[in-house]
């Protein structure tokens, strides 16, 4: 290590070399310029001169210096100078007649006269060549110490990008930080992310201001109730929560017509299990789908009495129920052991329909999402510490909608809007992916939101969930706290390829050795550094486009809304469910244990056959 890194007398030298260095360049810039300027300077002089006078005018203008040097200069009383005229003849005249004569002293004065053009004109010129230089030097220095842009995508402001979307296509009124969104990529799916209280609030109020002055369509997944308060209209719009007093009844046969769709309810309800044995999960849906489709004729039928019969009934008369159904199969008598963790498997994603309230109206989310009529909008709600207590719940709901937007005939100008805030706080959702696809044609517009990426692959995995982002094409980037969630945005805003050029300095005791080196190369760098993500301040982030717009920073502002409603109004429940037999965790562990129904449950079955 050199003796002089670090310490003083090293910076000391360090400096001055450098410095020294520089100022001699710049010493030779300036040296050089300026004897460029001092020739253009003569050259623009003796042009304008040249053009100004006449033959005869130089040549009296010559003798006239030359009479002036020979008799006032060195004294030279019968000095003599020679004239040539324009037609060839040659005179010489006594230098003192030639300096005393007044015509030529009048054509000297109209030279005089273009010499003292040239001169002004040689000003002028020198003027705007030395602007024009020093803005052609000046710029290519800048060049040369700049990146320059190869290809790939751009960072520009928000105004910039904002003025190439006007420029490039025609926008329907939507917006996200005041930034119009091109109409075409409102169905092409919008993804959210950033961690919590950084604006991703602010932006989907932003975004339901437009559809609701639209007048069209949404399902919103509203887990804080901010969007309730805002938006909700009492008697039009519609709430479904099994804890809110507002919310609308539903069931299961309401949704579903056909024998198929009770199957594709149950894979809503039930999603796979962590463990490397699927049969579990497939198992229990299977069950599930043949006692809810067995119920579908039952008179009484209701959430209720479905959960309280899966789970308290005696094995004997659901296996006799599901007789001739491919539940029967599952629960077939001899396999005690593993009907009852079957049981306990579908205790655990089933139970929140207990909750749900029978009475009213039953609301149909296939129904109103093939109802092109009205500006009906849905809102899904819960609050913090009932989130596990409804999850597979609202999973099925979301779900059910994803999938009904398939089922509508296709048209492009129609628009039905999907947000769902926190998309990592629900179980897997098994058709969003096949909506995100395929929903474009059907006008379906997706909205998803992030706050962790580790969060959304532990739900969706790795491939599944960047397949998830990478079918939004529009996304808005806010600050991510931790590493690894910064990384995956930062690649997903995008890189760039560009020519930076590397600057170095060599010096040393001889001056031959002092010189400054330039070189370029390329390299693929991202738009936007992970750090930049993780130090963003609140309300700030990026908006990328995809297509060939460039990516923008924007800054949100909070704008106060109009509470219109409240956001959570509790629904007393009085639930007098016996709890089932099997515990969920038995089911994981593949153990569980079979209880004999109570005397005075038997009592709810008629000649031994379920309800």
């Amino acid at each position: 290590m050199s003796i002089f890194r670090g310490s003083n007398i090293g910076n000391f030298t360090r400096g001055g070399q450098t410095t020294i260095h520089y100022l001699r360049m710049i010493w030779q810039v300036v040296v050089q310029f300026s004897r460029l300027c001092l020739i253009l300077f003569v050259l623009a002089i003796a042009t304008t001169y040249w053009v100004k006078t006449t033959p005869l005018e130089r040549s009296l203008a010559v003798g006239y210096i030359e009479a002036y040097v020979k008799y006032e200069g060195l004294k030279i009383d019968d000095a003599t100078v020679s004239v040539t005229y324009p037609d060839g003849r040659s005179r010489t005249i006594p230098a003192v007649g030639f300096l005393r004569n007044q015509e030529i002293h009048r054509v000297l004065d109209r030279s005089t006269h273009a010499l003292a053009f040239g001169v002004v004109f040689g000003f002028l010129a020198l003027a705007v060549f030395g602007f024009v230089a020093w803005r052609f030097l000046n710029s290519t220095g800048e060049d040369f110490a700049n990146e320059e842009f190869v290809r790939g995508g751009k960072l520009v402001d928000s105004k910039e990008l904002t003025k190439a979307i006007k420029r490039a296509t025609k926008t329907g009124g939507m917006t996200v930080a005041n930034i119009p969104i091109p109409k075409d990529s409102e169905p092409a799916h919008f993804l959210i992310v950033g961690a919590p209280g950084t604006g991703k609030s602010v932006t989907y109020k932003e975004m339901a201001e437009v559809i609701r002055k639209r007048g069209e369509r949404a399902i919103f997944y509203d887990p804080s109730g901010e969007m309730v308060e805002n938006f909700y209209r009492e008697g039009h719009d519609v709430i479904l929560s099994p804890f809110d007093a507002r919310g609308r009844a539903w069931d299961i046969w309401t949704e579903c017509k056909e024998d198929y769709e009770f199957d594709q309810l149950a894979t809503s309800f039930i999603p796979d299990q962590k463990s490397n044995d699927p049969f579990w999960a497939t198992a229990a849906r299977i069950v599930f789908a043949a006692m809810a489709r067995k119920l579908a004729t039952h008179p009484q039928r209701s959430n209720k009495l479905l959960v309280d019969k899966i789970l308290n009934a005696d094995m004997e008369e659901i296996i006799g129920f599901l007789k001739g159904t491919e539940g029967a199969s599952i629960l077939s008598e001899g396999a005690e052991k593993m009907a009852s963790s079957v049981r306990a498997v579908m205790a655990t994603y089933i139970r929140p329909l207990k909750y749900l309230q029978d009475n009213g109206p039953t609301f149909s989310i296939k129904e109103w999402v093939r109802n092109d009529d009205g500006d009906q909008w849905v809102f899904i709600t819960r609050k913090d510490d009932q989130k596990d207590v409804v999850k597979p719940l609202i999973t099925a709901w979301l779900d059910t909608a994803s999938s009904a937007i398939l089922s509508m005939e296709p048209c492009r100008d129609r628009r039905i809007w999907l947000l769902i805030d926190e998309l990592p706080s629900l179980n897997r959702l098994p058709t969003i992916t096949d909506t995100l696809a395929q929903s474009r044609k059907f006008g379906g517009c997706g909205v998803l939101g992030v706050q962790s990426y580790p969060q959304l692959v532990s739900i969706y995995g790795r491939d599944e969930a960047d397949t998830l982002a990478g079918m939004c094409s529009t996304w808005a980037v806010f600050r991510f706290n931790e590493e690894r969630s910064a990384k995956w945005a930062s690649l997903g805003l995008g890189s760039i390829e560009q020519l930076e050029t590397n600057e170095g300095i060599s010096y040393g005791v001889n001056d031959i050795r002092d010189g400054v080196s330039l070189n370029r190369q390329r390299h693929v760098r991202p738009i936007v550094l992970p750090t930049e993500i993780q130090f963003l301040p609140d309300l700030v982030g990026y908006l990328k486009l995809g297509r060939s717009f460039p990516v923008a920073q924007f800054k949100l502002k909070r704008k106060s809304l109009k509470k219109i409603a409240e956001g959570f109004i509790h629904r007393d429940l009085k639930v007098a469910l016996a709890e089932p037999v099997e515990a969920a965790e038995e089911a994981k562990e593949g153990h569980s244990t079979t209880t004999a129904p109570a005397e005075s449950k038997k009592n709810d079955y008629v000649d031994g056959a379920l309800f």
